[in-house]
């Protein structure tokens, strides 16, 4: 795609290399996202391991489909649905706005496997405390009968 072509596409899209860089955009990425020359700058830093992953699959046969918090200014990060397909080690990456509602959604989802694994750790810790007080008092039968 000549890099004129590639200015037009009418949606965000960024043209990376294997390692992040960012080699080629749409004016409407720029529309978005601030100017920077690595994806992973633009990309939350909760979401830079999954967005790792996403530079190494390259060569996948299939898109590649994750949605990342991206920045669309100084400490402001919206949610987007990224798609890239790479092709002889250039990835090919559009980014689509999703809406608040799905943000907030995954939060609290985040929230409640939170609380999942917490209630779980209490119940692993209340089985070991059972264990422990039904052993103590088999130790204590056995030395009363001695």
């Amino acid at each position: 795609m000549e890099t004129n072509e590639m200015k037009l596409i009418p949606v965000p899209y960024l043209k990376l290399n294997s390692s992040g860089a960012i080699i080629g955009h749409s004016d409407e990425a720029m529309n978005f996202f601030t100017l920077v020359n690595d994806f992973l700058d633009l990309v939350h830093l909760d979401d830079r391991l999954l967005a790792r992953q996403l530079l190494v699959q390259t060569t996948s046969p299939l898109p590649i489909k994750v949605n990342l918090k991206l920045a669309i200014g100084h400490d402001l990060y919206d949610l987007f649905a990224c798609t890239v397909k790479w092709q002889d080690e250039i990835g090919h990456l559009i980014c689509t706005e999703t809406t608040a509602e799905i943000m907030n959604a995954e939060r609290q989802l985040k929230a409640k496997e939170q609380v999942l694994q917490a209630k779980q750790a209490l119940i692993t810790a209340n089985n070991h405390l059972l264990k422990s007080i039904d052993h103590l008092i088999k130790t204590l039968e056995q030395n009363t009968d001695k």
